[in-house]
C-alpha cells in the first residue's frame, strides 16, 4: 500500500480557477469526444485513447494540469507534472 498518495497531498501545478474552454472540438483533430481542458489557456484537446493532443499541448506549452469536459462535479483533474489526480 505504499504507492497510495495521501489525499491531503497538494500539487503546485493545481490552478487558482478554470480557464473558459476555446472551441467545442479538440483543436488538433476535431475530435468531439473524450475532451480535456487545459486549465491555465482554455485549450480543448482529445484524450490519450485517441491521439492525445490534450497531453501534446500540456507538454508542448508548459500547461500541465486539464481537466475532462465538460466541467461539471464529476469532471476529474489531471496534472501531467506530478502524473496524478489533483
Amino acid at each position: 500500500m505504499g504507492f497510495l498518495r495521501s489525499k491531503t497531498e497538494v500539487c503546485a501545478h493545481a490552478p487558482e480557477g478554470v480557464a473558459t474552454p476555446r472551441a467545442d472540438a479538440c483543436e488538433g483533430c476535431g475530435s468531439t469526444f473524450n475532451l480535456r481542458l487545459c486549465t491555465e489557456c482554455g485549450y480543448v484537446g482529445c484524450c490519450e485513447s485517441q491521439q492525445g493532443h490534450d497531453r501534446s499541448h500540456a507538454l508542448e506549452a508548459g500547461h500541465p494540469v486539464i481537466k475532462s469536459l465538460p466541467v461539471a462535479d464529476a469532471s476529474f483533474t489531471w496534472c501531467y507534472s506530478c502524473g496524478r489526480y489533483v
